[in-house]
Parts: C-alpha cells; structure tokens; sequence
C-alpha cells in the first residue's frame, strides 16, 4: 500500500466494512479505523433479519434501498464464502408477522394495506388464519389466530457475516486499525486532508464517516447536527435444543429469530439512555415473557445469554448517506438504526460508487445530509 491510502473509513462495523469492501474490490487501497476491535458494536448486537422486497414496485426512497439491499444479499453471501471460505449463515427461511386479533377482516385489511402501501413494494405475502398458521409451525401457542406469511423475509447470523466480510477485506488488502478512535479533522480549503486519533494523525485521498451511533459527535466537529443518537436494544439467547419452528416470528417491533441449532434470538427493546449498554432485568423478563406467549415450549429453553447493542436512530428514519457538504472528499454513511445488516450490501455499493466519482445507480438525494440543519462548525484548519 502507499505511503497515503485512497481511503479512510471510520468505523469498523457492517456498514464500514461492507464500504471498504466494495472499495477495495474496485481496487482502491482503503484503511479502517475503529475505537476498539471491528464488529463488535450493534452490528455483533443485531437479529439479522432482512425483510424482502420488490425494488420496482417500490414506493418510497427508502423502500427501494431496503428493497434492493434484500435482493443483493444471496449474491453477497456467495462472493464472501468463496472469497473466504466462512459461511455468513444467510438463509430464507420466511417470516410470520404475528397478528392477536380475532376478526379474520382485520387480517385482510392489514394484508391489503401491507400490500399496496409497504415501502418495499412487496406482494408476495400470505394471509393465515389459526389452521392454517398452525400447520405451517405447529408449535406455536394455539390460541393464536393468524399471521401474515412473508415467504422472502430471510436472516444472516450477525457475527458469521462480520467474520467473513472482515477477512474478505483483509484479503482484498484493506489495512484493519483497532483501538483507533478518530477525535479530530484536519482540513484544508475544502478538503480533509487527515484525521487525528489520540495516538497518530491518520492520511488519506478520502474519509467516510461509518462508526454508527458515533457518528453525530464526528459531523458536529464539522458543524453538523443531524441527531443520529444511540438507542438500546436488549436481546436474549434461548438454547431450546432443538428448533421449535423455522420461521421468523415478529409482532410489533419485536421478534423471535429461530437458528438452525435451536436457538432462539428473542428482541429488541428500543431505549433511549445514551451510551449506556446495561441490561436490565424488567426488559428482558419482558422479552422472555413475550417469547413463552408465541412458543410456549420455550419456556424450558435454557436462558443462555443477554446482551444489549446501540443502534444508531436519526430524527427520520432514514439514514444519511452522500457527500458532506463543504468538503471535496468526505462521506457519511450512517443513522441506519434498525435497519444497519438489512442495508448495509446497498450503502456499501453507493458510497462505493461515490468514492470512485461515479454516480450511483440509484437515487440518493432523499439520504443527503443537506436535509439536516448546519451547527456551529469545530474544525482544526491545518
């Protein structure tokens, strides 16, 4: 590698990682840093759940990125496993989105509007009433009268596909910095021209900013304030033995998430307490409680671990991707709260394209940060 990379990509998650991926297959030299070891922040954290999609039906920005990011995972998964020989654990097992109301009309109706107004533009979804449901996971608690079945809806397990694509970097000659957490900008007329870590100034041709719920205290540096802020989500690990059913279950923002061993990823609570990564015993009882109601079997299912991840929210919902305004070669690939494994294969493209002065192939002006409002700028012009 050169004496100065073509690329600095701070933050060493699924996000900075599959952004260095893409780079560096298109042959530029690239370097991540991380504030501690690469992976090992939300993305670890994360169920893996990747809803499906049809990117050309497709009604709003953020349904085709979701949308085309699903479609792109198969393709991903293989490259990596070739490249690397790990298997990231993608799988399309479907989803079941669990519906508590007995009227079999309010099943329909939800069904319709997931079907026309759903941002993904799906229309591959089933409407279950309770035999039908039972007969397609028949261990799930019987008094339950229906679900919609997403046959698309798939998974990746969270550490399998942060082990593949780090190694895959590191194969493709992407230079891995831990224990470097970026706390300064060295700008010059419009440009970066470096990046300070409490123990080296770091050079490169151009910076992304990727380090997640990190992200905000980094852009304010540069005078802006988009608000992307940590939220907690607690998850537990359930060692049932055996696997009790196949399919994703979700209700509401919460799930169960079935792996092939037998256990069970049951999530996520979303708290808004800084960077406090604490569980606590109220939100996982709460979580436990909710995975006996669906499967009553797991309740002789071992609890094996607990553990809480931060996600990166933004004031939006939408995550902000693209150029920082004022500066030449700076971009920001971040805010993708919920949603970070689900999209990381389209960001890593987009800023991908960008960094080589392309134009992606898919419209990104609904992601800008310019939507967000300046701040008071705190930047070191040396």
């Amino acid at each position: 590698m050169s004496h100065v990379p073509d690329v600095l990509v701070i933050g060493g998650g699924v996000i900075g990682l599959t952004t260095a991926y893409y780079a560096a297959k298109s042959g530029l030299q690239v370097v991540v840093a991380d504030r501690q070891e690469p992976g090992w922040e939300s993305s670890w954290a994360g169920a893996g759940i990747i809803s499906p999609g049809n990117p050309a039906r497709a009604r709003t920005p953020l349904g085709r990125l979701k949308a085309v990011s699903a479609a792109m995972f198969p393709e991903l998964s293989i490259e990596l496993r070739e490249l690397t020989g790990i298997d990231n654990g993608y799988i399309c097992c479907g989803g079941l989105e669990i519906q508590l109301s007995e009227d079999a009309w309010e099943r329909r109706r939800i069904a319709s509007v997931l079907r026309q107004e759903r941002g993904e533009g799906l229309t591959q979804l089933e409407v279950l009433d309770r035999v039908a449901l039972h007969a397609l996971e028949p261990n799930l608690a019987d008094d339950l009268p229906g679900a919609i079945h997403f046959p698309g809806m798939a998974q990746v397990r969270n550490p399998w596909h942060l082990r593949a694509l780090l190694s895959a970097c590191e194969r493709l000659g992407v230079v891995v910095r831990s224990d470097a957490e970026v706390r300064q900008w060295h700008t010059r007329e419009e440009r970066v021209v470096a990046v300070s870590t409490g123990r080296e100034r770091l050079e490169a041709g151009a910076f992304v900013i990727a380090c997640g719920a990190w992200s905000e205290m980094l852009l304010q540096l540069l005078g802006w304030r988009v608000g992307i802020h940590p939220v907690r989500g607690q998850i537990v690990l359930l060692n049932a033995g055996r696997p009790l059913f196949t399919r994703i279950l979700q209700i509401g923002s919460d799930y169960l998430v079935p792996r092939g061993d037998g256990r069970v990823l049951v999530g996520s609570t979303e708290e808004r307490v800084g960077f406090d990564k604490n569980t606590t015993e109220e939100a996982l009882e709460r979580l436990r409680q909710m995975a006996y109601r669906l499967v009553p079997e797991l309740r002789q299912a071992e609890v094996e671990r607990c553990w809480a991840g931060l996600r990166p929210g933004n004031p939006d919902g939408k995550p902000a991707l693209g150029p920082v305004p004022g500066y030449h070669n700076l971009y920001v690939a971040a805010g993708h709260f919920r949603s970070g494994i689900h999209l990381s294969p389209v960001t890593g493209r987009i800023i991908g394209a960008m960094l080589q002065g392309c134009t992606p192939d898919l419209p990104v002006n609904a992601f800008a940060l310019e939507r967000f409002r300046p701040g008071v700028p705190g930047v070191s012009e040396n």
